[in-house]
């Protein structure tokens, strides 16, 4: 089978698109039948979208190093002209929170297909608005938690559920912080309402993601939605939240997830998230974004309400190449090629069952964002 080409357009210039530019240039062996082109980079100043690809992309990616006749990626000073080029086929979006809805709708009016950052959007609502869209132009969308498609989340669920190295799981713990406050301006995007700054958007997905892995995608659970969701917010002098703590039930499988994000601190050391069952723990070691690390803890006896024998404990690695954005990539260009609007790992109704847990947290805590900042009401 000869490789298929996603021809990519980038939208927005900051950290996030430069690392997910750098990691579509990562050669690997593993990926002989995906490669990808960046075709066009788009910024609302063309020095800027220059700079971008000057840095990060000048000679394009692995499709154009491996045809060199392909055309080198192009700068543009708006997104109209990313979204209207002819050979671009999938749009990546990596702009500011707040943008994200307009940006995404935007591209799919313009017939491309769309992989956006998270959040994808500031509330369900303008989710379900997007997927009418796609669904009705027959087009790809995703909201780009990668860590979904990392090398450790697919060992973690294979023992988890197939494995059942810790038994019944009945508790998920995730701790997701970083001490940004008092750390940088109160005018950096995270502590900015006007672009839906905050934890909850920016390291929030992460620590739900850990209940969804474990729980939400159980066999047991048969894809029931979470319940029981209530949040509890600490709002940062700017208006935003800077601690946000999510607790949830899964009734089917008798389980809890507690789970915090905070620029206020750092996460614990070596323990980010601690999945708990019957027959011992699975410790996830580094940030739960950016997952590589875990360390399996069994019990050396029977179930006791107080285990003292444990077994040695068991290490699992699974570096990555690049930082590890690529294989969100490869997952949206083989979706694509296969004529799917939806991708498995990341569909659709699970996207707007997380905005749904945002907009009721919300609520409890009275977090309301600027007139306009939303552009459809919850």
């Amino acid at each position: 089978m000869s490789s298929y080409v996603a021809s990519w357009g980038i939208i927005g210039c900051g950290w996030i698109s430069s690392m997910f530019v750098k990691d579509l240039c990562v050669e690997r062996e593993d990926s002989t039948e995906i490669s990808h082109s960046i075709v066009a980079v788009g910024s609302r100043d063309l020095k800027k979208a220059q700079i971008f690809v000057d840095e990060f992309c000048p000679k394009g990616s692995t499709a154009q190093a491996r045809n060199p006749g392909l055309p080198k990626p192009a700068a543009f000073g708006s997104y109209e002209e990313v979204f209207n080029h002819k050979d671009v086929d999938i749009i990546y979006i990596g702009t500011l929170n707040s943008g994200h809805y307009s940006d995404a709708k935007a591209a799919l009016l313009a017939g491309k297909n769309v992989l956006v950052e998270k959040p994808a959007c500031l509330n369900a609502a303008e989710w379900r608005d997007l997927t009418g869209i796609a669904v009705e132009k027959k087009l790809f969308l995703m909201e780009g938690v990668w860590t979904r498609f990392l090398p450790l989340a697919y060992e973690l669920q294979s023992q988890l559920f197939e494995k059942r190295v810790i038994g019944d799981i009945k508790h998920v713990q995730a701790n997701f912080s970083m001490a940004f406050y008092n750390n940088v301006p109160d005018s950096h995007r995270n502590f900015a309402l006007e672009t839906a700054g905050g934890v909850m958007y920016d390291l929030g997905p992460y620590t739900v993601l850990c209940a969804l892995l474990a729980l939400y995608h159980h066999p047991d659970n048969s894809r029931s939605k979470p319940d029981k969701v209530f949040g509890n917010m600490v709002k940062a002098r700017t208006g935003v939240d800077l601690s946000t703590t999510i607790s949830m039930e899964f009734p089917k499988l008798e389980a809890t997830a507690l789970l915090t994000a905070s620029f206020a601190y750092n996460s614990p050391k070596d323990e980010r998230c601690v999945i708990i069952g019957t027959q011992g723990e699975i410790v996830l070691n580094d940030g739960l974004s950016r997952i590589t690390k875990m360390t399996i803890k069994r019990y050396d006896q029977e179930p006791t309400f107080r285990p003292t024998r444990w077994q040695e404990n068991e290490v699992i690695e699974k570096p990555l190449p690049g930082f590890g954005l690529m294989f969100e990539a490869d997952a949206v260009a083989k979706s694509i090629r296969n004529e799917e609007l939806q991708n498995s790992r990341m569909p659709h109704d699970e996207t707007a069952m997380v905005l749904e847990i945002f907009d009721q947290v919300r609520q409890q805590n009275g977090y309301t964002l600027p007139d306009g900042v939303e552009e459809i009401s919850k």
